[in-house]
């Protein structure tokens, strides 16, 4: 059996936490941090690092383990990396010289990039560390996102372990056929990943038609989406004044 990837390893004994705000608030919150790293300049690195904080101070207050969390970074880091790795060549113009050095403007730009999506990935695992992802899912419906859209996204995560199982299944009997590093060639690469799609797709009508069988009506959760509560929308706008002022001073 496949071990299901879960955000859950990142929790302490308690897997389900009461954050101080709602949490259609809590998104809400995180969607405006991410739109304020987003907006840094691209020549900015001490406002990035200003943003920081924010996941970090989350991720200390929760008692969240820091090692999964840098360890879920680094396995991103490898595609941040490649995204930003283009304006090393684009911009050679020296930006600034430090002991002697001139670091260009591409090298500044990159990492920016790198660390804005760093910190947005921080601030995403950590708040999903103290949120169940059913939770999550409500919080949606509370923000009035459409419900066909939060059902698939909770159907996604739920069977999400039977793609990697497929996967890891199709990689073993690959690796099975293969000597010599034959049969693990690009287009062989391709073949499988098409040959997955038919797989997941065929067994995704396969659950559908089960939960059919069972009385699903287009629905995961039949309770009424509670509102964003007064208290909430006050959390909403001290948060947005707090991030104005950081991305002001920095």
């Amino acid at each position: 059996m496949t071990k299901r990837f879960d955000i859950g390893t990142l929790r302490n004994d308690n897997p389900s936490r009461k954050l101080p705000v709602g949490d259609g608030a809590a998104i809400v919150m995180l969607a405006l941090f991410i739109l304020f790293v987003i907006s840094v300049p691209k020549f900015d690195l001490a406002g990035v690092i200003a943003f920081a904080a924010f996941p970090l101070l989350l991720a200390t207050a929760a008692s969240i383990p820091l090692l999964p969390l840098v360890k879920r970074l680094v396995i991103a880091s490898p595609f941040i990396l490649f995204m930003a790795a283009s304006n090393l060549a684009l911009d050679r113009s020296t930006a600034v010289t430090v002991a002697g050095l001139a670091i260009t403007g591409g090298a500044v730009s990159a990492s920016v990039i790198v660390l804005k999506t760093l910190v947005t990935l921080a601030a995403l695992l950590s708040l999903m560390a103290v949120m169940p992802f059913h939770r999550f899912g409500m919080a949606l419906r509370s923000l009035r996102v459409p419900e066909p859209f939060v059902t698939q996204l909770l159907l996604v995560w739920r069977y999400s372990f039977l793609l990697a199982e497929e996967a890891e299944m199709m990689q073993k009997a690959r690796d099975l056929r293969s000597f010599g590093g034959r049969g693990k060639g690009p287009l062989v690469t391709a073949r499988l990943i098409g040959s997955l799609l038919i797989r997941t797709t065929a067994r995704a009508e396969w659950i559908y038609m089960a939960m059919s069988a069972r009385g699903f009506s287009a629905a995961l959760d039949s309770r009424p989406a509670m509102p964003l509560k007064p208290g909430d929308l006050a959390a909403i706008a001290g948060a947005a004044a707090i991030l104005a002022l950081v991305r002001y001073f920095f």
